[in-house]
């Protein structure tokens, strides 16, 4: 247990550590002072966020309208153009969080305690602010003739057309350990890693190359997206307070996905009449974590036997967390059409061998015992689409009374898998039942409004899971205090008829109790956010 000296003595850690990024970076106000050849600018922000839901997996306690995050951040940009062609970037950010009584309670029910032998600290997930964490972005970028440039360093790319369910945007993975997949600001969320990009111009065809080459420098964690599996305030229903690594722990060398080996890209984006357009290809890690089943407790009766991949057995006790790599060819295509006064867009990726678990008849002993999706892997070729109409709707001018009119953007998204048999039962995700169908079809939408010459700004945005059923809805609104601060409020809703009810998974049924969907996996997890943003 901690005492109130330790305890105080954290706090007061995490707040210098806090003040001193905050001088960094308000020193650098104004930008001109400095030098004309250094711009500076960033962002102070506080966040926070409480559960209105009571946690169906939190026995005994009562989670709603208990603070579930007091996130402060500081943020610093700076760009130095060092000549007339070379520039230098850096992009710093310092997080500090206050421990709030729900995260003491989730880490005494076992949050982030892997290895621990005793209680963990659950606010290691938290206040990432080793020095690889605080540097976001550093690259050099400079001229190699009159039509190409090359940028070197630590940097973040982005390829695709949409804001949700990305099918090319796939050269990082995401960390949704703090706010899973509601930030809507990508860059906040995206890992960074140390590439070579190369650009180049052609004029003549009305486009250019882009290609990247990320040499396998970076750490162990910054390679795939970071889902909570620690039993933190992201896990997903009915997992709070467990911490999976102890039983399947991260294997980040695995031949099927080895963060040192080297990953990269290449596309053309161009223009043919009024339609911009890009195709691409990209080996990269698939971002979604796999699990990959232990063959330890092959031979038990009763059970079905596990292929174990990329080493001849897991290092954990049921398993190992991996990221194979895969190769993605895409396509982008947007446009404006008279027809409708709307621009619409497209994203394609045909994804090769795209990795998803399996839950078998009767099942591995692992997935008896714990859950779903430990009885090994099967590939499948993938064709995740999406079809995006982006459209102002001037008729809430008089209607609602906006000072313009209203952006409206529907998507419509799915993943076709190719030689698709039921047979294979392929699972969405382990942890959970929902087998895999044919097609899996997402339907989402955002309104926006604007008053107040832009100081005030309604937003609604809405999800529909057509093929597993469930959906979320995020009422918010953005309003400017003063030039330079903002404040937002925001509710994050989810519902679905299919959750894991635990009084029907205990074991041996705990591979085959349930048919929970994404949505259900935020089961009882609404939250209602705001944040006060300072911009510098």
């Amino acid at each position: 247990m901690k005492n109130k000296e330790e305890f105080g003595a954290r706090k007061r850690t995490r707040l210098k550590r806090l003040a001193a990024a905050v001088a960094i970076a308000t020193a650098g106000v104004p930008a001109y002072a400095l030098d004309e050849s250094i711009r500076v600018d960033g962002y102070l922000r506080q966040e926070l966020s409480w559960n209105t839901e009571n946690w169906v997996d939190t026995p005994g306690y009562d989670d709603r309208g208990k603070l579930s995050m007091a996130r402060t951040t500081a943020r610093l940009n700076i760009d130095w153009k060092a000549t007339q062609d070379v520039s230098v970037v850096a992009k710093l950010r310092a997080v500090g969080e206050f421990e709030t009584g729900f995260l003491e309670h989730l880490e005494k029910m076992g949050a982030n305690n892997y290895h621990s032998g005793a209680r963990g600290d659950i606010m290691k997930l938290y206040n990432r602010n080793d020095i690889g964490d605080v540097v976001r972005e550093l690259y050099i970028d400079f001229p190699l003739g009159e039509r190409t440039r090359m940028r070197f360093g630590k940097q973040q790319i982005a390829w695709g057309e949409t804001d949700f369910f990305a099918a090319n945007d796939i050269v990082h993975g995401f960390d949704y350990t703090w706010r899973t997949f509601l930030e809507p600001a990508n860059e906040e969320l995206r890992k960074t890693n140390i590439m070579f990009k190369l650009n180049i111009d052609v004029p003549e065809l009305d486009g250019g190359v882009e290609m990247f080459l990320r040499p396998g420098w970076d750490r162990k964690e910054d390679i795939g997206t970071e889902l909570d599996i620690y039993g933190g305030r992201w896990s997903g229903h009915p997992y709070a307070g467990v911490d999976f690594r102890n039983i399947d722990p991260y294997d980040f060398d695995n031949k099927e996905g080895d963060y040192r080996d080297p990953t990269g890209g290449i596309r053309w984006s161009g223009l043919a009449g009024d339609i911009n357009y890009s195709v691409s290809y990209l080996k990269t890690f698939w971002p979604s974590p796999i699990m990959n089943g232990t063959s330890k407790f092959n031979g038990m009766p009763g059970t079905s036997p596990v292929d174990t991949v990329g080493r001849a057995d897991t290092t954990g006790l049921f398993g190992n967390v991996i990221y194979p790599m895969v190769d993605v060819f895409g396509f982008t295509g947007s446009g404006y059409a008279e027809w409708a006064d709307a621009v619409f867009s497209t994203e394609v990726a045909y994804v090769k061998d795209l990795p998803y678990q399996i839950s078998l008849i009767p099942g591995s002993f692992a997935s008896q015992v714990v859950a779903p999706g430990f009885d090994g892997i099967e590939r499948k070729d993938v064709l995740t689409w999406m079809l995006r109409m982006d459209k102002n709707i001037a008729a809430t001018q008089s209607l609602l009374g906006t000072e313009k009119p209203m952006f409206f953007s529907l998507q419509l998204f799915d993943k076709w898998i190719q030689n698709y048999d039921r047979d294979d039962r392929l699972l969405n995700s382990v942890g959970w039942g929902a087998r895999t169908k044919e097609h899996s079809f997402l339907l989402t939408g955002i309104f926006g409004l604007s008053y107040d010459n832009g100081r005030v700004k309604p937003e609604l945005v809405v999800g529909k899971d057509l093929t597993y059923g469930g959906g979320f809805a995020v009422p918010s609104v953005t309003m400017e205090l003063a030039k330079d601060w903002r404040w937002k409020v925001e509710y994050d809703a989810f519902w679905s008829d299919k959750w894991r009810d635990t009084r029907d998974c205990a074991p041996p049924n705990a591979g085959l109790c349930d048919d929970t969907g994404l949505f259900g996996v935020f089961h009882k997890r609404d939250q209602f956010y705001t944040s006060l943003t300072y911009l510098f």
